[in-house]
């Protein structure tokens, strides 16, 4: 074989290598691979069952076609080999054993399905998880409290996660804890989680729902249970009293705009609910949906522009000067 050649057959058959080993780099906070309850793991032995069956396959029939272009092929000299006209046996052979292997894989998935679809059951913790055009809701309906876009669980309980939509398709999908499940309008979808592991997680939106669907994201925290009651508590209380001048200012001045249409603020008369509860936005980790970390700047970005931001979001406001917009920082920080 001319050394050209040999070099290219070995460049192809790295090529897997080096993209397997390319995908392998960086952080992946949403990888299914590392899977933190009971149904991840499950669907995640069922994908590797899969994987390396079709490998297997892969292996055997591509191994099977190499051969026989090698063994087979025409040399200098040869005739027109005999013509063979279909071969019963080896047709009955390779439709058979795909029909088993798919068998196999149906008897393994069904029962996962089934674990799946469990109901819950008395005294588990009830979560009601809503999907909008672009952010998430949870309510808590057995403890009063409502929040948006950071889902608290404790862990190791069990907790019933009910999926409903406002507008179209959503799908709630944290994939460390379990694998996607849609968000139906008039429908009611349900699944019971138990977190096994402290830690916080990354979930989106995994149905394509309109323009800002891939900047549709959430936060899972899963902490101890005496961390999750110290957290119900806070949110049960009323807003934060302005602590500054600066954040009265702020106050006042989302009050005599169109925030108190959209926004619900306890203790104030802010009580819209076509957007997010910010009666304690300051306490969580991201804004606009998981877009901007909670920090002054991201507070400052969001409020410049929050369409160049999030494209085709709801949110519209006037454009503000500097000091309205340190004044409203000020203000939502301090909503804890």
């Amino acid at each position: 074989m001319p050394r050209a050649a040999l070099h290219g057959l070995l460049a192809l058959a790295a090529a897997p290598l080096v993209i397997a080993a390319l995908t392998a780099c960086g952080t992946t906070p949403q990888t299914t691979l590392e899977p933190t309850t009971e149904s991840a793991r499950r669907s995640l032995w069922l994908l590797q069952f899969v994987f390396w069956a079709a490998v297997a396959v892969f292996v055997v029939v591509e191994g099977a076609l190499v051969y026989i272009l090698i063994r087979y092929r025409r040399r200098r000299g040869d005739g027109l080999p005999a013509q063979t006209h279909g071969h019963t046996r080896l047709e009955i052979a390779w439709t058979i054993a795909p029909a088993i292997l798919i068998a196999v894989v149906a008897v393994l998935t069904v029962p996962k399905i089934f674990d799946d679809a469990q109901a819950a059951k008395p005294g588990d913790l009830t979560i009601q998880a809503t999907g909008h055009q672009w952010w998430f809701e949870f309510v808590y309906p057995d403890l009063g409290v409502v929040t948006a876009n950071e889902l608290h669980m404790p862990v190791n309980t069990s907790t019933e996660i009910q999926l409903q939509s406002k507008d179209v398709l959503h799908s709630f999908w944290v994939p460390r804890l379990r694998g996607k499940l849609d968000m139906v309008p008039g429908r009611t979808n349900k699944f019971v989680i138990r977190p096994e592991v402290v830690g916080t997680f990354q979930g989106q939106c995994a149905e394509f729902c309109g323009t800002a669907h891939a900047l549709m994201k959430f936060t899972v925290v899963v902490e101890s249970q005496a961390d999750f009651d110290a957290w119900v508590q806070r949110q049960l209380d009323d807003r934060t009293q302005p602590a500054s001048e600066l954040a009265r200012t702020g106050e006042t001045l989302l009050a005599s705009g169109g925030c108190v249409a959209c926004h619900t603020i306890r203790g104030t008369d802010a009580q819209g609910t076509i957007g997010p509860d910010l009666t304690h936005v300051g306490g969580r980790s991201h804004i606009a949906s998981g877009v901007l970390p909670n920090t002054t700047d991201g507070l400052r970005q969001w409020l410049q522009d929050p369409q160049a931001v999030k494209p085709g979001n709801r949110m519209v406001i006037p454009s503000l000067t500097e000091d309205q917009i340190d004044a409203l920082v000020a203000y939502l920080q301090g909503l804890t």
